[in-house]
Parts: structure tokens; C-alpha cells; sequence
């Protein structure tokens, strides 16, 4: 629901450098005249150690706070001088029953700024939105404030409150492996988290395997964006066997992830159990034509999909495997428009096929001898049965089609 104009105080975007308790003072005594703030908005200016202390003895007596949009307010600012700016105002928001939201991104105070906020992380049990993208924290600051995050918890636990942070937005932040088994403790401990937003933090498969295991207990996860970090196969093998646990998934964001071919096509596979997703983004990913195979497959169970990435990876544009995914988006009455582009497919090499081969061969003598059947196999199966039920219904036939196209390439692919 929309915060009422009359209860929302904006400088958003003005570009204003507020240094001193002068500069700021006009600013305040317009935010003294809001009589129930719900949402400040301070985005796109500069605010000083001095003027932020001001800001906040204002801020203490407008309690019903809900959101406090402040990203981007510390541009030129030293970091010693945005630790006591954080220090000062996230000391009055502790105090807010009401406070579900804050954004504290682009503002770039690294460890320093992560120790300022700790507090109140800590504490502020009704928080229900933390935004932190493209701050800097390193791998000291991502673990000061999971640390925070757990700690929260526990307060929660004391007073007998279910925790009730749902929206975690951490990228940009070179978190790395190093906070990353932190952070799944956090997740782990939460048990609330509907949406997960870390992209491009440089974590390799060892922590984006434990950042997915401390995911898994959070069931009505619908937003997962781990965007432009590593997984390969031991991730991938990690994220495929989660999927089944978060029921209500919408968004899968995997892009640029490196998932390898084998691992795409675990994941792939894996998707079929999540008819929930609207938006799936597997672009850049190595994933080659057993995979698209695989993906047509799974496709006809996410009937509810409105948006697939699919470019960069190994699979020709215009084989017959994009024809199945097109041939199975039909099929749910979905238009193939939903396809991005697939401008920048690339090709495979002869000695990277046999490097690619050797790969899955040694893979696969890792996993276990009997698996489960595939929708191919699936398929195939219900048409045998089929074939002594009387005539076949458009849809039927659609699927019988399908199920030869598959079986042809697998024999082609040795798959």
C-alpha cells in the first residue's frame, strides 16, 4: 500500500551537500511540519557527520517512521565521517516499532559503516526490508552485519516473536566465501527470507554451497538473485537439490554463474518441481545442447512463466533443441516472445567437446549408478501406454511429437 503524500518527507535526487547543522535547517523545519511521518526520502545528496547528528534529534520525535529510503546521501564523505552520520541515525531508528523498511545502499563505507549499523540489526526486531547493495563491506563488514542478523534472532526468540525480515538485498559487496558461511547461518536462523538479492559478490562453489544450505529451511522463498558469483557442478548439484524445498519460487536469477554444463543441466532438470516460477535467467552459463534438450522438458510443467534468459550459452540458436523449448512454451499457451535474445550463443570448440566430454564422464562416476527417470523417459513411457487408448486429443499428439524429437537427439547426443 502506498504511503500517503502528506506523510512522506522527500529531497530525493536534488543534489543538495549538507555539511553543517546550518545547511541542513531549512530542510528540518519542513520535517517538523509533517505531522505523521511514514516515509523519508533522502536519496541523491550529500549529508555531513554534523548535519546527519541534526537530522536525527529531528528523527526522534517522528516515531512513526515505516521507511527510510537513504541510499546514496554520503557522496565525498570520509569514512570516519559516515561511521558517525550511521552511527547517529540508525541510533534514533532503533527506537521505531513501526520501521519495516531501510535502504542504506551505494553508499560506499565499507567495514566501518557495517560496524555503525551492527546495533541496530542487532535489535530492531520488526525490520522487515534491509537493503545494502554496492556498499563496499568486504568480507569483514558481510560478516559483521550476518552476525547481526543472528544475533537479531536471538532477540526475537527472547521476547517470543517470530523474526520478520523477508527481503535481504546484499549485492555488489565482494562478500566472497568468507562471509558466506555466516550468512547462511543468518538464513538458516531466519527462517522468514522471501526474497535474496546477492549478485556479483565473487563467491565460489564452497560458499555458494553453504549460502544454498542455510537457504533451504526458508520454504516460502520467492525471489532468489545470486547473479554473476561461480557454483560450476558441486554448486550447481547444491542448488538443484534445494529447489524442491522453496515452494512458492517465482524468480530464479542463476545468470552468469558459471553453472557448467553437467551443473546447468542438473539445475534444469531440477526445475521441473517448481511450476511456481515466473522469470528464469540462465544466460552465460556453458550450458550445452543436452541441456536445452533437458530445459524443453522441464518447461512443461512452469506454466506460469513469463521470462527466460537463455543467451551465451553453448547451444546453436537455430537447433531443434530451441525449437522443443519454443514447441513447449506453446504448449502452455506461453509466446516464445519470452525468450530474450539469443544473439551471443557461442560456439564450442573440438578440443573444448572433449574436454567437456572427459568432464561429465568424471562427474558422473561421482554420482550414483541408478537415477531417477527423466520426463523424457516419462514421456515415452505414457505413449506406449497410449498407443492402445483410442484416439488421441491435439494436445496428445503434440506430446507424442515432442517425445520423438527428444529421443532423436538424445540417440544424436549419445545422451
Amino acid at each position: 500500500m502506498a504511503t500517503p503524500a502528506d506523510r512522506i518527507y522527500s529531497l530525493e535526487g536534488k543534489g543538495l551537500k549538507l555539511t553543517t547543522a546550518e545547511d541542513i535547517a531549512p530542510y528540518l523545519e519542513e520535517l517538523r511540519a509533517v505531522e505523521i511521518l511514514e516515509e523519508l526520502r533522502l536519496n541523491g545528496n550529500t549529508i555531513g557527520a554534523e548535519a546527519a547528528q541534526a537530522l536525527a534529534q529531528v528523527l526522534k520525535t517522528k516515531p512513526t517512521l515505516k521507511i527510510a529510503t537513504l541510499h546514496d546521501i554520503f557522496t565525498s564523505r570520509l569514512k570516519d565521517e559516515v561511521k558517525q552520520s550511521v552511527i547517529a541515525i540508525c541510533g534514533v531508528l532503533v527506537d521505531f516499532p513501526d520501521l519495516i523498511e531501510l535502504n542504506l545502499s551505494d553508499n560506499a563505507f565499507g567495514p566501518l559503516g557495517a560496524e555503525a549499523m551492527s546495533e541496530f540489526l542487532s535489535q530492531h526486531t520488526g525490520l522487515q526490508v534491509l537493503r545494502l547493495n554496492n556498499n563496499g563491506l568486504g568480507i569483514h563488514g558481510g560478516t559483521t552485519i550476518a552476525t547481526a542478523l543472528i544475533k537479531c534472532q536471538a532477540e526475537c526468540e527472547k521476547q517470543g516473536k517470530e523474526p520478520a525480515l523477508h527481503t535481504i538485498v546484499c549485492g555488489r559487496n565482494r562478500l566472497e566465501n568468507g562471509s558466506a558461511g555466516v550468512f547462511a547461518k543468518a538464513f538458516a536462523a531466519l527462517k522468514s527470507l522471501r526474497e535474496v538479492r546477492m549478485p556479483q559478490n565473487g563467491i565460489r562453489p564452497e560458499g555458494i554451497a553453504e549460502l544454498i544450505g542455510g537457504l533451504s529451511s526458508n520454504t516460502k522463498l520467492t525471489v532468489l538473485d545470486l547473479q554473476d558469483n561461480t557454483f560450476t557442478h558441486s554448486g550447481s548439484a547444491v542448488l538443484a537439490s534445494a529447489l524442491p524445498s522453496w515452494v512458492a519460487l517465482e524468480t530464479l536469477n542463476v545468470g552468469d554463474c558459471l553453472l557448467s554444463a553437467t551443473g546447468g543441466r542438473l539445475v534444469i532438470e531440477a526445475l521441473k518441481d517448481r511450476a511456481t516460477l515466473k522469470s528464469v535467467n540462465l544466460q552465460y552459463n556453458e550450458i550445452e545442447l543436452d541441456g536445452a534438450i533437458a530445459l524443453a522438458e522441464s518447461l512443461r510443467s512452469l506454466k506460469l512463466l513469463e521470462s527466460l534468459e537463455l543467451n551465451g550459452n553453448r547451444f546453436d540458436a537455430e537447433s531443434n533443441a530451441v525449437e522443443l523449448i519454443k514447441a513447449a512454451l506453446s504448449e502452455n499457451d506461453i509466446d516464445d516472445d519470452i525468450i530474450g535474445s539469443l544473439s551471443d550463443m557461442e560456439e564450442i570448440t573440438d578440443d573444448e567437446e572433449e574436454e567437456s566430454a572427459s568432464e561429465a564422464e568424471e562427474e558422473e562416476e561421482e554420482e550414483e549408478e541408478e537415477k531417477a527417470p527423466t520426463v523424457a523417459d516419462a514421456m515415452e513411457e505414457d505413449k506406449k501406454h497410449a498407443e492402445s487408448a483410442g484416439p488421441k486429443t491435439a494436445s496428445e499428439v503434440l506430446e507424442d511429437d515432442l517425445a520423438d524429437l527428444v529421443s532423436q537427439m538424445k540417440k544424436q547426443l549419445n545422451v
